[in-house]
Parts: structure tokens; sequence; C-alpha cells
């Protein structure tokens, strides 16, 4: 519609607000305010508004017994509203206090208390608009009957709750049909089935998803990027894609947000569910499940794919922690390589303590020494090797007889020029060479 005069629009607003009766008393709104009069102005602007536009101030109270303050302060305001931002702005800012007659927010929204007025405004025929001496309407002081989407918003519900719920449909109507105060409302629905029959965390949850779905959103979008870093931490890997969460994540965030699980909880209920991509794992699980799998190594012990697994899900769901594992995989070391128990139990690893075979093993084979480890044959042997004339670890003389004692060694350089330094000493023996 084309934009209203602002008698019409002014109009307009005193017919949405209280139908125009200077008496009227709004409901209490964010927590324990009222608005007032025909216009229906929130108690905490009369004091400025009155001040400023009447040029003393006034209270709640005498502000309520005077029409003329009430038109006066209302016509000031609005026409300010109307000559800056029309009609449809000045509607909002009036209701909101801000000026964007489209936004979504509020219950009823903006956007149809703004169509709300215009209808009336629409409707204006000319209509009596009071002002200096006037006689003014209104006798009793009444609060003005509410309609269903409002009771709601005062009740801290929507559509879409009311709905979900026979239960709770039918106490929304009869509080509609009786005009029930918020605590009256408050106090019915708590002795509720379906009250009673939810934990107030997702009863809390509930309640904002249906009543104030901006903020359930952003909550939701909160614990989205929250959990899903958790997620990440424990090796599941990324759960959003193209800005949707797996279906994991939703649960996750579900178990979060309404039923009240703790983010200890939820990395362990994530963590579980960790497994290997292509034998090797993610985030925390994956560190804890490379680190095991490198101090193992580094002392000689095996373990299977499902140890690992098991015990890095334990690690990333916070069950026991990677220095836990470490103890029991050098305890295990310990017991396997007993000459060496009291190096190992003090935080060597076995694969430096087997340095001078390792050593030994490679010059005679002619090996590269990151190609002998401790599951070499011969260093197994040697590091497990219980007695010996040292009486407890295997002496190197010993052990480089053992190793010549393989076929291979007999195949190497060190083996012919061994055994040809041996022929020309028996040559030489016998008075065969010089």
């Amino acid at each position: 519609m084309a934009q209203p005069s602002f008698e019409a629009f002014f109009w307009a607003i005193s017919t949405q607000e209280s139908g125009g009766n200077y008496k009227a008393v709004g409901p209490s709104v964010q927590g324990g305010h009222h608005a007032y009069g025909k216009y229906q102005v929130m108690d905490y602007n009369i004091p400025s508004w009155t001040k400023k536009y009447l040029g003393h101030s006034m209270t709640p109270a005498q502000y309520l017994a005077s029409p003329q303050a009430q038109e006066t302060v209302a016509r000031g305001v609005l026409q300010g509203y109307y000559n800056k931002y029309g009609a449809k702005g000045a509607a909002a800012m009036w209701y909101s206090g801000q000026s964007n007659p489209n936004k979504t927010y509020g219950n009823p929204p903006v956007y149809k208390y703004v169509s709300s007025v215009m209808g009336h405004a629409s409707g204006y025929s000319g209509q009596s608009i009071p002002g200096g001496g006037s006689t003014y309407s209104g006798t009793a002081a009444v609060t003005p009957k509410l309609d269903r989407d409002e009771l709601a918003s005062q009740y801290g519900l929507s559509a879409a709750l009311i709905n979900s719920s026979k239960e709770l449909k039918s106490l929304f109507n009869k509080a509609v049909a009786e005009q029930w105060s918020a605590t009256k409302f408050g106090a019915q629905l708590k002795n509720s089935k379906w009250w009673k029959s939810q934990s107030s965390t997702l009863r809390k949850y509930l309640t904002l998803k249906y009543t104030d779905p901006a903020t359930w959103k952003q909550n939701w979008g909160a614990g989205q990027h929250k959990i899903n870093a958790l997620a990440v931490a424990v090796g599941l890997g990324n759960q959003i894609s193209g800005g949707k969460s797996s279906k994991l994540l939703k649960d996750a965030i579900y178990k979060s947000l309404a039923l009240g699980w703790s983010d200890a909880r939820i990395k362990d209920w994530l963590g579980a569910k960790a497994t290997t991509h292509g034998g090797v794992m993610w985030g925390e699980a994956g560190e804890a499940f490379d680190k095991m799998h490198e101090l193992a190594y580094l002392n000689g012990m095996r373990y299977s794919s499902d140890w690992y697994k098991k015990n890095a899900v334990s690690v990333a769901s916070g069950k026991t922690t990677v220095e836990n594992v470490e103890a029991a995989i050098r305890k295990a070391a310990a017991g396997r390589y007993s000459a060496f128990a009291a190096q190992i139990n003090a935080g060597q690893n076995v694969l430096d303590l087997a340095a001078p075979y390792i050593k030994t093993a490679s010059s005679l084979l002619e090996l590269p020494e990151t190609d002998v480890d401790l599951f070499n044959t011969h260093i197994a042997k040697a590091m497990t090797a219980k007695g010996g004339a040292s009486g407890s670890q295997k002496p190197l003389w010993e052990f480089e007889n053992e190793v010549r004692d393989d076929p291979l060694w007999r195949k190497t350089n060190n083996a012919r020029e061994s055994m040809m330094t041996v022929a020309r000493q028996v040559a030489r023996d016998f008075g065969l060479a010089y």
C-alpha cells in the first residue's frame, strides 16, 4: 500500500497497541516491566520522554493518569520516527527499537507487527485523534485482551512447540480462552506430564528451539564448530561437508545441547568411534597411534593392529593416557629383555641398548645399520640371552662368533678377506708363502 499519512499511522499505532484505551497496562515483560497507556509506552522510557516533550519528568502512574501527556509524548516520538524512517520503519522502531520492517525476530515477528499496523492505517477514515484540550476517552484500567500469538510470546512458546504435544496444545488453548498470565501458565505447565517427562536441559533446548529459533540456530552453529573440532581431535576427521553436519556430528551436537553432555563425555563418545583410515588414524587417536608404534618398535615389541587401535581410541576418548600405554610397553620390554630391565625401566630404549650388537652385525654382515634392528635374528637372540660369561649380557666376542656362523657372513667381503688371511698364514706356516 501507499505511504499512509502521519495521522493515519498515528491512529493505527494506538489501535494496534491498545484499541485506543488510555488506561491500558501491558503484561509483565523483560523482567517485570510494563507498557502504559494508549500507545503502550514502556515504563523505562516514560521519565526521559516526558521530560523531553513535556518539560518535566513523570512516573508511569502519573503518565497513565494523563491522556494529554500520552498524546503529546507519543506524537513527538512517532512523528520523529515517521519523518526519518517512513510509516513502516517507524512502526518497526516503535515495536523493536530498530527501523528494519522486515526483521523476523520477536513474537509476533517484526514484519507481522508492521503489516498489522499498516492494515489498520489503511482503514483510517479521519477518525478524531485527541489533542490539546480535547476530551479523552477510556475509563477502567484494563489490560487489552491478547491474541494467541501475543500470549504465546508472553508464555515463551510458539505454535510449533505448542503443536508438538497434545497435552501442551490443550493447556495453551485453555490459557488463551481464560487469558492466563504468564505466571499462571508457567505454574500449570510445570504440573503437566509433558514438562515432568523432560529433563531441564531438554526443556530449555526445546523451548529455545521453538520460541527463539535465531538464538537456537546460533547455539547450534557454535556447538557444530566446537564439537567438530573434538571430532577432528579424536581422529574422526572433519564432519562438516558443504556446510552440513554429518549424522554423527548432529547426534553429538544434540547430546551436548539437548541432553547436557559435557565436552569430556562427548569426547569419550566420539573417541570410541575413531577408526583407521588406510592403516593410519587421525587426530589425537592418530598421535597416540603413532607414538605407541614408535615406542613399541624402539623396544622390540610387536602388537596387533587391533591392539594399537583399541589403545589409541582409549587415549583419544580420555579413558587412559599415552604415558600409561608407554609404561605398559616398557614393562613388557623389561620382561622380554630381562638382562637390560633396569635400564629399560629407567627410560632407555632397547634399540639404543642394542647399539654395540647392531654395529657389530652391520659391520660383519656388511649391512647398513638402519637395516639391522631388534627384530634381526642375531640381535634378538643376543638381547634376550640369559646368563653368559658376563653373568647377564652376552659378551660381544661371543656375539661376533655367532654372527660369523651365519651363512650370510660367508658371502661377504669380510669373510673372503678373513679366509684369504687365514690361507696366507697357513701357507707361511708351511713355508709356501713369504
